[in-house]
């Protein structure tokens, strides 16, 4: 199933609807939970902050370091699904030829949109 996402051979309302619109919000909500977890343990630092001036192991437990893992494992998980995402729906598109409108405009959205999500998740 990934590599037809990949290769652009799904349809492209399948692709755009349930892998980019739908699986995007799914792991968009995940990562935010992760980091809503994470946020009050490093007291209004950022992560490379936190870990470069402020964490000592002696004083701070396993929690914050599982959190931290979880974080930036579903971030990086994530990122490389929405780059798959985008290239699915930019080759899907190029194989469309019903309408121009839903071939550009999948195209526009869809980098817009993981756009948005990494801007707001970084």
């Amino acid at each position: 199933m990934y590599k037809k996402l990949v290769a652009g051979e799904l349809s492209l309302g399948e692709t755009f609807w349930k892998f980019g619109i739908f699986g995007g919000l799914i792991g968009y909500f995940i990562v935010r939970i992760f980091g809503g977890i994470l946020s009050p343990q490093l007291h209004g630092y950022s992560i490379y902050a936190y870990y470069t001036h402020y964490y000592n192991p002696l004083r701070s437990g396993s929690d914050i370091l599982l959190s931290t893992v979880c974080y930036l494992t579903s971030l990086a998980i994530f990122s490389g699904y929405a780059f798959s995402v985008l290239l699915g729906v930019w080759r899907s598109s190029a194989n469309y030829d019903k309408n121009a409108l839903l071939k550009y405009g999948s195209r526009f959205v869809i980098i817009f949109l993981v756009y948005l999500y990494l801007k707001i998740i970084f």
